[in-house]
């Protein structure tokens, strides 16, 4: 398994906490949902970027 394989792997996991971290705050509601909900989409724009570019470039040195 090469380096970029085990990042895109980290960054997936990542996206999914980040995701189910969402849904907990949107559960909760209120005050916390209000505080936490724009940086936790944010950061999950964020994590899907840097995998869309791990895979891109992992792409481009297989080919």
């Amino acid at each position: 398994m090469t380096g970029i394989t085990v990042f895109i792997i980290l960054g997936a996991i990542a996206s999914l906490a980040i995701l189910v971290a969402g849904g907990i705050s949107m559960a909760k509601g209120g005050k916390y949902d209000e505080a936490h909900s724009i940086p936790l989409m944010e950061a999950e724009v964020f994590v899907q970027a840097l995998i869309i570019g791990m895979l891109l470039i992992a792409a481009f040195f297989w080919l």
